[in-house]
């Protein structure tokens, strides 16, 4: 018996496939949010924003993008930005090599030679601290910087903005519009983050992805650095309860100037048992509300 495939039998293989992959997709989802939440973080539209981009054309898909940011060596960064590309200043040799990375090989008077040495991304455990003693450090790092601009200010030719305003600036935005999230370490054994940062309202575990940089002059040692590449789950999806009253908010920029000088909306976010984060409730603000 000889057997014919058809386009029938087409659909139909395409068909079931899709059903397995939806199937396997919802069974993530409910074993993720089955049981206590590994934690719960109460944001607001600094740590949530709601791009042009993420907007469905027709309207009826809705995402929020996590905005974090991390602790660098340099002092006189402007902490507004993402965290994605900096250089945590926790995320050294000794971290990297904790998550993996083989850093052996800057012994090798070949590879010593090199400016830039690139591993390929690991995938890790990333602590994301809200409203924490990192936000705390980029406060007094940036009201010093304030303050020191402040009183070197001199007349400059040509110099549309003083260094002084931009850093009064970039200090007004850090204390009211930017990000109060902050990735402050990482780990490949969840238990033991989750006993170094106990606190589930304030430490949330999230998936992400990290690579290695090596830097040094020609004939040296290498020194390596690690920059967080990826966090896994950073776009969450706006169930369709709460998506009429988000779609009226004023997007939030992460470049250039804001729409808004307040914060118009509070969200609750949980983590479940695969780090993965699900939106639980939306508070908007009383401008906002019908």
């Amino acid at each position: 018996m000889t057997l014919v495939w058809t386009i029938r039998h087409t659909w139909a293989a395409g068909a079931a496939l899709i059903a397995l992959t939806n199937a396997i997709a919802l069974g993530g989802v409910a074993y993720n949010r089955s049981g206590d939440p590994d934690s719960r973080l109460e944001l607001s539209q600094r740590e949530l924003s709601v791009p042009y981009s993420f907007r469905s054309r027709d309207g009826s898909d809705l995402w929020l993008t996590l905005n974090w940011n991390v602790l660098t060596k340099q002092r006189d960064s402007w902490y507004g930005g993402s965290g994605r590309y900096n250089t945590p200043e926790w995320l050294d040799e000794a971290k990297l090599a904790a998550l993996g990375f083989d850093l052996s090989k800057t012994e090798s008077p070949r590879l010593a030679e090199r400016s830039y040495v690139r591993q390929l991304p690991r995938e890790a455990l990333i602590v994301l601290e809200l409203d924490g003693p990192a936000y705390a450090r980029a406060l007094e790092f940036a009201r010093e910087r304030a303050a020191k601009e402040e009183a070197a200010e001199a007349p400059r030719h040509g110099v549309k903005q003083s260094q002084a305003k931009v850093a009064k600036d970039q200090l007004h935005n850090l204390e009211t519009r930017d990000t109060r999230l902050f990735a402050v370490d990482a780990g490949t054994d969840a238990a033991a983050l989750r006993a170094k940062y106990p606190d589930r309202a304030r430490y949330a575990i999230v998936q992400g992805k990290v690579r290695a940089t090596s830097t040094g002059r020609r004939g040296e040692k290498p020194e390596w650095a690690g920059q967080i590449e990826d966090l896994l789950g950073d776009r969450i999806n706006v169930p369709i309860e709460f998506r009429n009253g988000l779609k009226s908010t004023p997007v939030m920029h992460r470049h250039g100037e804001y729409t808004v000088d307040s914060t118009p909306f509070s969200a609750t976010v949980a983590y479940g048992k695969k780090f993965e984060p699900w939106l639980v409730s939306v508070e908007l603000g009383p401008a906002h509300k019908k």
